[in-house]
């Protein structure tokens, strides 16, 4: 909700037509009967009230809550720092808002949204209050999301294999047996035959064309240099053949150190770049393309760059026009990494950035 919107709300409400003794009624009973979990401390950090909301969470009473510390009972000694350094913020006069982990009074461990906010009357502190959202079984359905669209990635990743090795193993094969037996009649044709000749050599190279292809379809779908050799082996490969195939030139720039990292993480690079090359070569109209591959203490950092004409508009409109439904798949596969995604389109052209964070990639 962003302040736009809490405004009209606020303006929404009668407080401006009631008293001061109505008004705080009128708090107390939308506190009350709030399905967020609301607690209300003083400028020491003390406890001064909760809503029913926050003892049904916590399952502590108003009593328990003022004669101990909130962030001892709540927090428990594995999350205490954590508790401490918000407590510490909020009372400085920052808010605050994160995910993190909270302790019930029967011990059990619950995952909530927190928002802390300083109570600031005149100028001065007046006290805080915080706000918790239980979001366990929220994150339950992520985490399982999360687990599902791994294994429907790894089956995936899996049928690629399955379709590059029988591509190679029975199609390929047979087109080279094609070939071998065109090459063969074309020896026994006479020269006196001139339409027969052309014919079987048109024949030959149409064949040759399609070994070629499923050659190269075979190797996209799942590339043994990425297996073999990584990223440093992979990529300058498929950037080759795409020059080969569009004529578009492209510059790769690679840290020099990069190594190997986790096959997740070099299958989604690669992906990003194979499916940002496509859509320059259906959509952007760039004649050059710029790919820089990096790594520092923290980051991989990945980014492809091209000179096409931006047509104009917002950039989410941009990222629809340009990128179509692919987008939507390489974002995924960097968020998955916990990783960011984005897009940014100009009339300079269009860059696509991802980061990964380097603890989720190397390898051990």
């Amino acid at each position: 909700m962003n302040d736009h919107e809490v405004y009209e709300i606020s303006t929404s409400f009668p407080f401006g037509r009631m008293d001061a003794s109505t008004s705080a009624t009128y708090l107390r009973a939308l506190i009350g009967n709030s399905p967020i979990a609301i607690i209300a401390l003083d400028a020491q950090h003390r406890y001064t009230m909760c809503n029913p909301a926050f003892e049904r969470l916590f399952q502590y009473t108003s009593k328990e809550l003022f004669s101990e510390d909130l962030d001892y009972l709540i927090a428990g000694p594995e999350m205490m720092e954590e508790a401490r350094d918000l407590s510490r913020r909020v009372l400085q006069g920052d808010k605050v808002h994160t995910v993190t982990q909270r302790r019930r009074r029967d011990g059990m461990i619950v995952d909530v949204e927190l928002y802390g906010i300083p109570l600031v009357v005149d100028g001065e502190l007046a006290g805080v209050y915080g706000l918790y959202q239980d979001v366990t079984e929220r994150n339950k359905a992520q985490t399982a999301f999360r687990a599902i669209s791994d294994q429907m990635d790894n089956l995936q990743q899996e049928e690629r294999r399955r379709i590059a090795r029988d591509l190679h193993d029975s199609t390929s094969q047979e087109l080279t047996v094609l070939n071998w037996n065109l090459a063969r009649l074309n020896a026994l044709v006479t020269d006196k035959d001139e339409a027969l000749q052309r014919l079987v050599q048109e024949t030959r190279e149409i064949a040759s064309q399609c070994s070629a292809r499923i050659r190269s379809a075979s190797y996209l779908l799942h590339p043994p240099l990425l297996g073999e050799g990584g990223l440093t082996r992979a990529l300058p490969w498929l950037v080759e053949g795409f020059e080969q195939r569009s004529g578009i030139q492209v510059g790769l720039e690679m840290s020099a150190n990069l190594g190997r990292f986790r096959d997740g993480v070099e299958i989604a690079i690669f992906r990003v770049v194979q499916e940002s090359l496509t859509n320059v070569l259906r959509h952007s109209g760039s004649a050059v393309v710029q790919i820089a591959l990096r790594c520092d203490e923290d980051w991989l950092l990945l980014s492809i760059s091209d000179e096409g004409a931006e047509q104009g508009g917002p950039a989410v409109s941009h990222e629809k026009r340009m990128y179509g439904v692919g987008v939507s798949g390489m974002r995924e596969r960097v968020e998955k990494l916990g990783g960011c995604f984005s897009i940014d389109g100009t009339k300079g052209g269009t860059t696509v950035m991802v980061t990964i964070p380097r603890n989720m990639g190397v390898h051990g």
